[in-house]
């Protein structure tokens, strides 16, 4: 279907049969995430094996190191009992350029060459040395123009990241941008209907992807300068505490004004508090809010109305107390923390109890990744 994809097609080893899904491999901000799914016998999915490594350091510094890397790598795939080595895998953001991009809907090219010509216009040196892939967003159009998002890695860069998963020892059978998994993961559960709009939003240190998906259709993925080191920036700023005291205040107090001071769980909740740190962040997350509400009028003119709407909040703000409350105050919508309630997993805690909501949360995107070829339509 895509350049990105004969391209890959060319690298992939030949297919077999195999009685499990494929193992989700996915490099988040922090750590490592290994997942692999498995169809039980009730037709149900079930957890196979998972595996979460800290990094050394940082992941710019692990990406720059191949044997680091694959040296990682197949630490995860001794320890999480893995079964096969054929992969799905995500690039790192960094190394992914991603964005909307209209091309004319009656052009006598393919949308392909339509949206390669397009994009040798907005690269540094050739196309050539870029992979291209695309998700049509809009697929008829009254104005004669169409709508994919395009993602755009540097040759070297994919060639280099697939090298290192080969040194680990593993068969790249899919190369995917990251919300094409968050997509599949929303789609695949109970979360979003065909005439609902979801919202995710994977906030990480210094920055957050909103990604738009109405239905099994993913609208648009944008990079926006909201993250958590910026709201506890603000909270030690103003009170002359260290960032790690700003974090232990929000975990203790959390962000819900409304919240029952009878039912706190430590002992030095404090009402007072709770209100002087939502007076500090209000301001961050407002600016957060107006990136959603362009994102919420972009979502409304695809669908041709206002359909419901819902966000969904992962990273590490998703478990801050009351963070989901703040913010479904401030844009009117029902907000939900995103946790094991959403994973596909069979069964209750108890068949994974390791797997914490925080921890379900951080693996998100590599589920999804694992999920690819076990739904129906795929």
């Amino acid at each position: 279907m895509t350049a990105e994809r004969q391209w890959l097609d060319r690298r992939r080893p030949e297919p077999g049969a195999s009685a499990y899904g494929p193992i989700g491999v996915n490099f988040s901000q922090d750590n490592l995430h290994l997942v692999q799914l498995e169809r039980l016998g009730d037709g149900e999915i079930g957890m196979r094996a998972h595996a979460v490594l800290p990094y050394p350091g940082s992941r710019a510094d692990l990406m720059a190191a191949p044997a680091a890397v694959a040296k990682l790598v197949r630490r995860g795939m001794r320890e999480g009992k893995f079964r096969g080595r054929k992969v799905v895998s995500a690039m790192p953001p960094e190394q992914v350029r991603v964005m909307s991009v209209s091309y004319p809907a009656n052009a006598t090219d393919s949308a392909a060459n339509s949206i390669a010509k397009l994009m040798a216009d907005r690269v540094e040196g050739s196309l050539t040395d870029y992979v291209v892939d695309y998700v049509p967003i809009r697929v008829s159009s009254h104005d004669g123009d169409r709508l994919a998002l395009v993602a755009v890695s540097r040759l070297e860069d994919a060639n280099a990241y697939l090298d290192c998963l080969a040194a680990a020892g593993l068969h790249v059978d899919f190369l995917e941008i990251g919300p094409i998994a968050i997509k599949r993961l929303i789609s695949f559960g109970a979360i979003a209907d065909l005439q609902d709009h979801v919202f995710v939003l994977n906030v990480g240190g210094t920055s957050t992807n909103l990604t738009t998906i109405s239905g099994e259709r993913l609208l648009a993925d944008q990079e926006l300068e909201f993250g958590e080191q910026r709201i506890l920036a603000a909270i030690a700023n103003s009170l002359d505490l260290t960032e790690h005291m700003a974090r232990d205040l929000i975990i203790t107090n959390g962000l819900d004004q409304a919240a029952d001071v009878g039912a706190a769980t430590e002992s030095s909740f404090d009402p007072g508090i709770v209100t002087t740190l939502v007076d500090i962040v209000r301001p961050e997350f407002l600016r957060l809010v107006r990136e959603i509400e362009r994102a919420f009028l972009f979502a409304d003119s695809e669908s041709h109305g206002n359909s419901r709407k819902k966000i969904i909040v992962a990273g590490s703000i998703a478990q801050w107390p009351g963070a989901a409350t703040l913010l479904g105050s401030l844009t009117q919508t029902p907000v939900e923390s995103l946790g094991r309630s959403h994973m596909p997993f069979a069964g209750d805690a108890e068949d994974n109890p390791e797997i914490s909501d925080q921890l379900a949360a951080e693996m998100s995107a590599a589920v999804g990744l694992a999920l690819r070829g076990m739904t129906d339509n795929e």
